[in-house]
């Protein structure tokens, strides 16, 4: 007791003298009298790992060291830090706080890990983030997108060192750079509970990589760490050996959207040898290449332990495919494979179908957007068929087209088995798309809603398209014009369900649908979104609401029918969490309109007659399109002849 309150007593004098006090040196120092954190970690640490053999082949690998977490007694080895020497003045009422949820009173806190925030805030001169405070006393910390300073990650991590609760941190995309990453290691030398790290998209650089991956090794106690996007280049892959090697309890690893090409892959497939601990990996978008691809299949062969790998966009094409044909052959643990856009054509899943006749624990396989034409596709579904010693249940083709005998086939095989899973795109001369049950349902529902919600998600307003199509100002467009003007904003329908869509619009069956009973309709459309805030509002699901329930169904048909196109995925994926907030169809709307153009440009060969049809616009129409973002400025017209000389 006398020892505790010198320490505080002089702690306390040393802040009165020293004003400008390094808070940083100040957390680091050693001490073992707070109680909780002793046992805390005594409790973390107090068995020894004991490592389970395999019967796997061990020759020629080599021996794995003990973990530093624990001793050969049993007991912790690092040093623990006292929560005494934190006796901090109280922070003042009027301190400026990140204004995230205005529903908790930050300074009423007791809890010594927002109390060491506030402070350390305060030395550093940065603003406090609410959500981080509150999540303190959380298992959970998902920061993201802020574009923090050094002093704001330095201020986060003094937090943290003395912080039991959060077991999940994930700061992506925040620009922290190789000294926030100092920071974070810092922290991670006295916190031995944060067990899933993200820093991916973080500028962290082969200096920033390398302090967190010889914390991680040295402690030994995260099991899932993402760096991705880090800007890993070649010759900085000797940094990932030590993970893959010198670890026990790293489970998950992400190193994608890095540059370790044909180098890194010769240091993860040798690493891969002697690893038996590590259950995913994901190297997608790291340019592997061919010589890459044999490197990871080396090691792939000798692996014992991987279950999920992540080798998209490497592009391996021939000798590629036949290397990691040959690993699959060998491996019997792996479950999960990504191979989406590696140039895989059909003579590659040739090679690729021949290793895979000799596994038998491979459940899921992707193949997705690779050219391995419809006749590769058939050979892939008849090797799933004549082969019952597979354990393929999901065989992914997104995107790849598909002759109907393809179909057929796969009715037969998902007869006999009912767990088997194939993903495929067009049907050769079919219109699949009128199909979908969101598709069938919407034209169930009114059909002026549905328009007026499409362009809500879309970023544009019914009433500017009708203005844009109606050439000759005749207050009503005819079928042949709404139709033209459907394709023209990308509506995700069938031409079927187009069909149907506009027999409805025209009410009085003459054949056109006047400006009038469009104006009629908006008014309709108000009141029932009225009932839609409403219902936010209150204790009520949208989902019967008759907004909420189209705006539903078109969110997942979008998601579905666009799902080419990754950032347009990610933006209709939105509309789920928006849709929970009040006034969320406006900020959707903000966002699906920046992705108008992409969507069109992505789904061009669905409108062929739209550029034939701008010609018979008026100049003021075809400049709201232009605004509108569907049509592209026109080019200037060729100089003349006495102009060019």
């Amino acid at each position: 007791m006398f020892r505790n309150f010198a320490i505080t007593t002089v702690t306390k004098k040393i802040i009165s003298q020293d004003e400008k006090f390094d808070i940083w040196s100040l957390i680091r120092r050693s001490n073992t009298t707070d109680p909780y954190i002793v046992m805390a970690k005594h409790r973390m640490n107090k068995s020894p790992t004991k490592r389970a053999k395999t019967a796997a082949r061990t020759i020629g690998r080599r021996k794995r060291r003990q973990s530093s977490a624990e001793s050969v007694s049993g007991e912790s080895m690092r040093s623990h830090t006292s929560t005494d020497v934190y006796d901090f003045d109280a922070v003042p009422d009027d301190y400026d706080y990140d204004a995230e949820d205005d529903g908790h009173d930050l300074r009423n806190s007791n809890d010594h890990c927002q109390e060491m925030y506030e402070r350390a805030c305060k030395e550093f001169g940065v603003h406090p983030v609410a959500y981080f405070h509150n999540a303190l006393r959380s298992d959970k910390c998902v920061l993201k997108h802020r574009q923090m300073t050094a002093d704001e990650i330095k201020a986060i991590s003094v937090a943290l060192v003395g912080n039991s609760s959060i077991e999940t941190l994930d700061l992506a995309e925040n620009d922290m750079g190789p000294l926030g990453a100092s920071y974070i290691a810092d922290m991670l030398r006295e916190n031995t509970f944060v067990k899933s790290l993200g820093l991916a998209e973080n500028n962290l650089g082969i200096v920033g990589v390398k302090c967190i991956t010889d914390i991680i090794v040295k402690q030994d106690t995260v099991n899932s760490l993402d760096i991705s996007g880090n800007g890993l280049r070649e010759c900085d892959a000797e940094v990932i050996r030590p993970l893959l090697e010198n670890t026990i309890h790293l489970k998950h690893l992400n190193l994608s959207h890095n540059q370790l090409r044909e180098s890194g892959g010769e240091v993860v497939g040798e690493s891969l040898v002697y690893n038996d601990t590590m259950e995913s990996l994901d190297l997608s978008w790291n340019h592997l290449r061919r010589d890459g691809a044999c490197f990871i299949a080396e090691g792939l062969a000798e692996n014992t332990c991987l279950k999920k790998l992540n080798l998209a966009w490497n592009g391996f094409y021939l000798d590629g495919c036949r290397e990691i044909a040959r690993a699959l052959g060998e491996n019997k643990t792996l479950i999960e494979l990504d191979l989406t856009c590696n140039r895989i054509s059909k003579e590659c899943l040739e090679k690729l179908i021949s290793g895979l006749k000799k596994n038998t624990t491979l459940e899921i396989i992707r193949l997705g957007w690779n050219p391995i034409t419809p006749a590769g596709a058939m050979m892939m579904l008849e090797f799933v068929r004549d082969t019952r010693t597979t354990g393929l249940k999901e065989v992914d083709l997104t995107d790849q087209l598909v002759e109907p005998a393809f179909v057929e086939l796969l009715g037969e095989i998902e007869a006999s088995r009912t767990e088997i899973k194939v993903v495929y795109g067009q049907v050769r001369g079919q219109d699949n798309r009128g199909d979908d049950d969101d598709e069938k349902q919407l034209m169930d529902e009114n059909p002026i809603i549905v328009l007026m919600e499409f362009g809500k998600l879309m970023g544009f307003r019914l009433m500017d398209l009708f203005a844009a199509l109606d050439k000759d100002g005749s207050k009503s467009l005819d079928h042949d014009e709404i139709r033209t003007g459907l394709r023209m904003v990308n509506i995700p329908l069938s031409d079927k369900c187009i069909e149907i869509l506009i027999n409805k619009l025209d009410v009085d069956g003459d054949g056109e649908i006047d400006f009038g009973e469009l104006m009629a309709a908006q008014t309709e459309h108000r009141k029932k979104m009225s009932k839609f805030y409403a219902a936010q509002e209150g204790d009520i699901d949208i989902g019967e609401t008759e907004i909420g329930r189209v705006r539903i169904k078109l969110s997942r048909l979008m998601a579905k029918k666009m799902s080419g196109n990754p950032a347009f995925r990610r933006s209709v994926q939105q509309m789920h969490n928006l849709l929970k907030s009040q006034g969320g169809e406006l900020k959707l709307a903000q966002k699906m309109s920046e992705k108008l153009e992409v969507g069109l440009a992505h789904n061009s060969d669905k409108v062929p007659n739209v550029q034939s049809d701008v010609s018979k616009l008026t100049s003021q129409s075809k400049r709201l399109l232009e605004q509108m973002g569907i049509l592209e400025d026109e080019p200037p017209p060729p100089p003349k002849p006495e102009e060019s000389k």
